[in-house]
């Protein structure tokens, strides 16, 4: 679209350069093809600022996270000390097949049933369980700090959200 108000006023003042009686025009000719000009250039800028975002789309074959179960939640110290190898049992009683999750972490030492939060992690846990099954994983959490302290009494709670599901289920065999 530039191209053609540039070429608008080459035309203008070719016709400047070459005719007396068109020297009188220039001036009023190129104001108004650079105004024309700026105007459409604001307002596509306008036009593309204010692009609709779509809505998130639900597929069909959500999973929420109230439909994952985990079980079997086992905690070991890794290396380095700050490093715990998180392990358990994923269920998943959708009715889609589950293909990974956001597993977030959080450790708390509790002496003498007094809680002080250690830390919080949160780990992405890539699994695929059918409907209905259950499948082991293993992920790790950091909480950098925790080795400045002694654990004597860890108290762990997990969330789990961010749960994705494939795109289409797979058949049982």
């Amino acid at each position: 679209m530039i191209w053609a108000f540039a070429v608008v006023a080459v035309a203008v003042l070719y016709l400047a350069a070459r005719y007396k009686r068109f020297q009188s025009w220039v001036e009023p000719v190129l104001t108004i093809t650079v105004a024309i000009g700026l105007a459409s250039a604001a307002l596509i800028w306008l036009t593309d600022s204010r692009s609709v975002t779509p809505e998130p789309v639900v597929p069909r074959n959500a999973v929420a996270p109230e439909e994952i179960t985990l079980s079997d939640m086992k905690f070991a110290v890794g290396q380095p000390v700050t490093s715990y190898r998180v392990t358990g049992v994923i269920t998943n009683n959708s009715t889609a097949t589950l293909q990974s999750l956001r597993l977030s972490i959080t450790l708390e030492n509790c002496p003498g049933g007094v809680c002080t939060q250690v830390g919080t992690d949160a780990g992405l846990v890539v699994v695929r369980v059918l409907p209905g099954e259950s499948q082991p994983f293993t992920t790790f959490a950091v909480f950098t700090g925790s080795d400045l302290l002694q654990i004597t009494d860890p108290k762990w709670t997990w969330v789990v959200s961010d749960v994705r599901a494939l795109p289409r289920s797979i058949p049982a065999q």
